[in-house]
């Protein structure tokens, strides 16, 4: 039987063929959703453009990240979001570099590429494992020793004689003297291409790139960009050679940032001298948020598989940072004189982790580009942080502190903390079973033996053999007892008790008295679209000292143009004086609510023994509490007989 052949009414009505002439009722629904599909796309184009100078002047821009992260990572991974991104962020000034050290499964991967998603596409590279001679082959451009791209060159082909015959003339004295001088031309073409190419190299440009290290990273390859990572000088050559024992030479230009998610033992003593290190959290709350996330994926997919609007609005406005940066020349001094004295000072690794710490600071700076003063000093503009940028900086650097101190496992130190910094000459055994008592997973006394290596090499504890006799009266020589050393100089660490606002305010005053900033150019606040706000010296101090928001929205009634239904980041409108309230008390404890912060977490502890880390925010008898903790402690503390009420603030005595 012959199928029937699909007949089409209109074959000539398509939506190519619509016209302004074409009757109405003969157009066909396809060009009406072609139509509104450009219509969408190009109200959206207007609606990013408006959104991103909204959010350029907004003052909570950083809390608007934070909160379009956690719609696929655990907020309990926040010190991993920030550091990671700040870390991205910092390619378009002075790159930083980040280890990430934890047991496979934890995370490192999945919230360092979700977080780096927020940065532009074209600026992250992700890299599995490789060879050295990747990096030149797969994005190398060869150049000459002159600077000739010799990829757009085409090898000189020696002339053939068959080429210059007369077809009906033949072989003539004008065709061969014609044919020799093509030949002797050729000739100096290919020596010259010859010497080109052994003078070659391969140039890789680095500049405002963020490499992520999927897998270990190839030792050679680290290798390579070890000097890189120190950022000394425009360019770096590496020289290889090939299966056939010709000479390469790799020239790497600029330095990127660099994120590695698994560091080899072998040479992380070398790797630590060169980076932050950070551990993703492991408790049992943000395995079971994430698994939560994962299920959310699962189950609606396709709100997963677009790309959010919110994040566009964020990437297209770093694009923009990046940008102004790079237009203007833009540099950054951290204008406080006198930040080094909420330092410890006490151990020699001190000098590179403050370092650290300054470096961290412009990313914050950047971040709001928009809202922080520019200067002109000696013919270049410097963009200035202000001394919340450096408390956020000090708050996030502080989340990652020791373990980038020791570039050890935070889960290993951790267990020194919580297992052993309060015993003496314990056995590995004894230890192990203090460590698995209530824990849901317990570990090996091999694995706690390797923790405890660690823990000798960098100076938190002192292997000593044990010494005691055993049921027969023999001294028994086969254990070894383990020590704390609570005053080790490696265990130096900042003074997180410091109030750094009087410190960062005194210095920055010290520092405007003795700059001599440029009067010809006045100080601006630059604007997204390229335009800028005059400002006088008076406005810098509001701005630096006070925080004063800047921008159009002069008065801080700023639109709040990234709005996301996070659960967890509701204010909790139930009355505190509720809850305390519970009964007649005749002893009362205290309470300020205080503004959440990065990095200032929760100080209660859970039943695992893990910290909440949930950003504080209430202080309650001199301790910093989350929203839930807080509860539980009124509750505990009206059990026992107290009250809790709010602390009475001058201003409302």
């Amino acid at each position: 039987m012959t199928e029937q052949p699909v007949k089409i009414v209109n074959p000539f009505t398509t939506i190519y063929d619509v016209t302004d002439q074409t009757p109405l009722d003969q157009v066909p629904p396809e060009y009406w959703k072609q139509k509104q599909a450009k219509k969408d796309e190009k109200e959206e184009a207007e609606k990013l453009k408006t959104e991103i100078e909204l959010f350029s002047k907004n003052p909570e821009c950083e809390k608007k990240l934070m909160e379009q992260a956690h719609t696929t990572i655990s907020k309990f991974d926040d010190h991993i979001i920030r550091i990671v991104f700040h870390v991205g962020l910092s390619t378009y000034f002075k790159p930083l570099n980040l280890g990430l050290k934890a047991e496979s499964g934890s995370g490192k991967s999945y919230s360092t590429v979700e977080t780096l998603k927020f940065l532009p596409n074209e600026d992250i590279e992700e890299i599995g494992s490789q060879s050295p001679k990747v990096i030149s082959h797969q994005n190398g451009i060869r150049k000459s020793k002159d600077g000739k791209i010799l990829d757009e060159e085409k090898e000189p082909q020696k002339p053939l004689q068959k080429d210059f015959k007369d077809p009906t003339l033949g072989w003539g004295d004008a065709e061969r003297k014609e044919f020799f001088e093509a030949e002797k031309l050729y000739k100096e073409q290919k020596a010259k291409w010859d010497k080109d190419i052994r003078e070659s190299y391969y140039e890789v440009d680095l500049r405002n790139k963020t490499l992520v290290f999927l897998e270990s990273v190839n030792l050679e390859t680290f290798k390579m960009f070890k000097t890189t990572m120190s950022h000394d000088g425009e360019y770096i050559d590496h020289k290889y050679v090939d299966d056939r024992g010709t000479v390469h030479i790799t020239r790497l230009i600029g330095a990127p940032a660099m994120i590695f998610n698994s560091v080899d033992s072998s040479y992380v003593e070398e790797f630590a001298t060169r980076t932050l290190s950070a551990t993703p959290s492991i408790r049992a709350e943000k395995i079971a948020e994430s698994m939560d996330i994962s299920n959310k994926k699962s189950a609606y997919p396709w709100d997963f598989e677009t790309e959010p609007f919110n994040r566009k609005v964020i990437k297209e406005y770093i694009r923009k940072i990046k940008t102004y940066l790079k237009q203007g020349n833009i540099r950054v001094a951290v204008p406080f004189v006198d930040i080094k004295e909420s330092f410890s000072n006490t151990a020699i690794r001190d000098m590179r982790d403050f370092n650290k710490f300054l470096e961290l600071v412009p990313s914050y700076a950047i971040f709001k580009m928009f809202q922080r003063p520019i200067i002109m000093i000696a013919g270049k503009r410097y963009l200035l942080p202000t001394i919340q940028d450096a408390i956020d900086a000090k708050s996030t650097y502080d989340a990652i502190l020791e373990t980038t101190k020791t570039s050890t496992d935070y889960r290993v130190i951790e267990f020194y903390n919580t297992v052993v910094k309060n015993t003496k000459g314990l056995s590995a055994e004894d230890l192990t079973d203090r460590y698995n008592k209530e824990k849901k997973r317990p570990l090996s006394v091999k694995r706690i033996r390797e923790w405890l290596k660690r823990l000798e090499d960098i100076g938190y504890v002192d292997i000593r053999e044990a010494t005691e006799r055993n049921e027969k009266g023999y001294i028994d020589r086969r254990f070894n007892a383990y020590y704390p050393l609570k005053n080790a100089p490696n265990t130096a660490i900042v003074d997180f008790a410091t109030d750094l606002k009087p410190i960062l305010e005194k210095g920055f005053k010290k520092w405007l008295e003795n700059t001599p900033i440029q009067t010809d150019v006045p100080p601006i606040i630059l604007n997204i679209d390229g335009t800028a706000n005059q400002i006088t010296i008076e406005e810098i101090k509001d701005i630096i000292i006070n925080n004063k928001k800047t921008g159009s929205n002069i008065d801080g009634t700023y639109s709040n143009p990234i709005s996301i239904p996070i659960e967890e980041n509701k204010p909790d409108n139930t009355p505190i004086q509720e809850i305390a309230v519970n009964g007649a008390f005749t002893k009362w404890l205290e309470y300020e609510r205080i503004p959440r912060q990065g990095g200032r977490t929760c100080s209660s502890v859970d039943n695992g023994g893990y910290d909440c880390t949930l950003e504080a925010e209430y202080n309650l008898n001199g301790n910093l509490y989350c929203v839930e903790c807080f509860k539980k402690r009124v509750k505990e503390n009206a059990e026992n007989g107290f009250g809790v009420r709010e602390k009475e603030r001058k201003e409302d005595a």
